[in-house]
């Protein structure tokens, strides 16, 4: 307990203990060790995210490729078909 007299007036103050100041630094500490805990965990997962969004897109593209492709090589296919039915219709027109 420290007195100080200011003119007149005597005013007190009680000094907090030590080991009280060393609890508040110890907590700030675990407090500030959580957060960044918490922040390496979540920018983790962010990344993995990121990650996962930049797979899925990349397949999606492969897919939309596929298709197109797949649409083409039908395309590809009836033409071919028409084509011989034609010559077929032909043939058989000749033949009558």
């Amino acid at each position: 307990m420290v007195n100080l007299k200011i003119g007149k007036a005597v005013a007190v103050i009680k000094e907090e203990p030590v080991l009280m100041q060393d609890n508040a630094k110890e907590d700030a500490n675990l407090v500030l060790q959580k957060l960044s805990i918490e922040e390496a965990n979540l920018i983790e997962e962010k990344q993995n995210l990121a990650s996962l969004k930049e797979k899925l897109q990349i397949k999606i593209r492969e897919k939309i490729e596929g298709k197109k492709n797949n649409i083409q090589k039908i395309r590809d296919e009836i033409k071919e078909l028409k084509f011989s039915c034609e010559e077929l219709t032909q043939t058989l027109k000749a033949g009558t």
